[in-house]
């Protein structure tokens, strides 16, 4: 992949899709939707040449996009014809829309490349990215994967020694999945992250961490509780959401949206999002610390929690699980999926989920 993009073919391809942008207006956002690898990181580099905003979408995402976006569906061929390179340097990128509709989110080159820098990537390096495009973090490393993602490769019995980095994040990596993968890339150094959308990597972790920690900071990301929550100052931050206007710079410290603590080493603990701790008959009960018990049960690969209105209780606590069966007290009602709903990022789609528990106990 690295040799043939550094090809005369596919500064060709470059040209030719900045070209084809250059005549647009310069109000629209490109939206890259080629499923084809090759296309769409010539696509997305040499539009990004031009200053447009551009970014990949996949076939499920068009349906979300508005009138600011100029669809580009059809392949190119190469041209000779030369791109006149502005020096605006923006893009845009999704949240993965776990549990709500993604969010638009410009990004700036200089954040994404100050993590290449960071991460120790080579010119020299190959890079697999295991996921759709459209997904941001794929764009970062040697290899970047979700644990779900990642699994699909480790699982078989192939060895790979030539990996040197991995890079994992987007779910729980839990020591039995370290092992697997320590067993499969034998020479790989497995770093795994904590981090959104908007901040890029926050935290990385490796086996000297301590259990249930995500880690210490990032180079050059600056930790902060307060009143309970993680806010991070980062030079990797956004630019800003496309729709909303939330303050977003290197010097303001952002808001993650978790709930958390430091230990006295610089150890950030999660205790689970702040829109995930519910009330539940007078107490605050965490979704994710109720998913994790369910994960911990004997068999269970996959497993989400929701809340649903209740007139005595003011919210009652159901489940989906997948791989085993499990109960919970403070689980009103559990069901058991034959299949799991994952995004194209390897991320549980909560809103296909929250459908089938609805269906299974308030829709009969």
């Amino acid at each position: 992949m690295s040799e043939r993009f550094k090809s005369n073919k596919n500064k060709k391809l470059q040209n030719a899709y900045g070209v084809w942008a250059s005549k647009k207006d310069d109000k629209q956002i490109i939206a890259i939707c080629l499923n084809d690898p090759e296309h769409e990181m010539a696509a997305f580099f040499g539009i990004a040449k031009t200053g447009k905003k551009v970014c990949v979408v996949s076939s499920d995402m068009i349906k979300i996009l508005d009138k600011r976006y100029t669809v580009l569906r059809k392949k190119k061929n190469p041209s000779n014809l030369s791109i006149n390179i502005s020096k605006t340097n923006n893009f845009v990128t999704f949240t993965s829309g776990s549990t709500k509709k993604p969010k638009a989110i410009l990004r700036s080159h200089k954040s994404w490349i100050y993590s290449f820098n960071k991460n120790g990537v080579l010119k020299s390096d190959t890079v697999a990215a295991l996921g759709h495009l459209s997904h941001s973090l794929t764009l970062y490393t040697i290899i970047y994967a979700t644990p779900t993602l990642l699994k699909l490769v480790y699982k078989n019995n192939i060895i790979y020694p030539k990996v040197r980095k991995i890079f994992i994040g987007g779910g729980t990596f839990n020591d039995l999945d370290r092992d697997f993968c320590q067993q499969r890339f034998p020479n790989a150094e497995i770093k795994v992250f904590y981090g959104t959308a908007e901040t890029s990597f926050i935290t990385i972790s490796d086996n000297k961490t301590p259990p249930n920690s995500v880690g210490l900071a990032y180079e050059g990301v600056k930790l902060e509780i307060i009143n309970g929550r993680v806010f991070v100052t980062t030079p990797m931050i956004a630019e800003n959401y496309l729709d909303e206007e939330i303050s977003m710079n290197v010097y303001t410290p952002f808001s993650t949206g978790e709930i958390g603590h430091i230990d006295n080493d610089g150890f950030l603990f999660l205790d689970g999002r702040l829109d995930r701790a519910v009330n539940i008959s007078d107490k605050i009960v965490h979704l994710d610390t109720l998913e994790n018990d369910l994960m911990s049960l004997s068999g269970i690969k996959y497993a989400a929690v929701i809340t649903i209105p209740d007139a005595k209780r003011g919210q009652k606590a159901f489940a989906a699980v997948y791989g085993g069966i499990a109960s919970h007290p403070q689980i009103s009602g559990i069901i058991n999926l034959k299949e799991w709903p994952l995004l194209l990022s390897g991320k549980t789609d909560y809103i296909k989920v929250t459908a089938l528990i609805k269906e299974a106990f308030y829709e009969k």
